[in-house]
């Protein structure tokens, strides 16, 4: 979030509007889901002291949390000022291969699950957004 949004918005001077900081929470909020299936991978290694969120509430609580985010993470971009039909399109694609990717998240995945294709994630974001814009 630091870095794909408010240093932007430092280096540009630009002004610190509700859009700014609703995107600064979509960004936080993506971010934390994106975490999701490596937590539910390393569940089996982790330490009990670390408390990690698998650990305090399961994985099926988990996947419930992190879908909740994502649907909160999409309507957020409703309470824009500016928004564009184009944007929204790319946020649902977006966040509903998010979910797949959470909802197949288990224990004992592939090695490449969440160190590839998780992590591609916001590349293929990215992506979608220099294709449609």
């Amino acid at each position: 979030m630091g870095v794909t949004v408010c240093l932007p918005v430092i280096e540009n001077k630009y002004t610190v509007d509700t859009d700014v900081i609703i995107t600064a929470i979509q960004r936080y909020l993506y971010v934390l889901v994106l975490m999701l299936p490596f937590e539910i991978r390393d569940l089996q290694y982790d330490s009990l002291k670390l408390s990690t969120v698998p650990q305090k509430i399961g994985i099926k609580g988990t996947k419930l949390m992190g879908m909740v985010l994502l649907v909160v993470f999409f309507l957020l971009e409703f309470f824009k000022d500016e928004t564009h039909q184009i944007k929204i399109m790319v946020l649902l694609i977006l966040s509903i291969l998010t979910a797949v990717f959470l909802l197949w998240s288990s224990k004992k995945q592939s090695i490449y699950y969440a160190s590839f294709w998780v992590e591609a994630l916001p590349v293929f974001w990215l992506v979608l957004m220099l294709f449609f814009d």
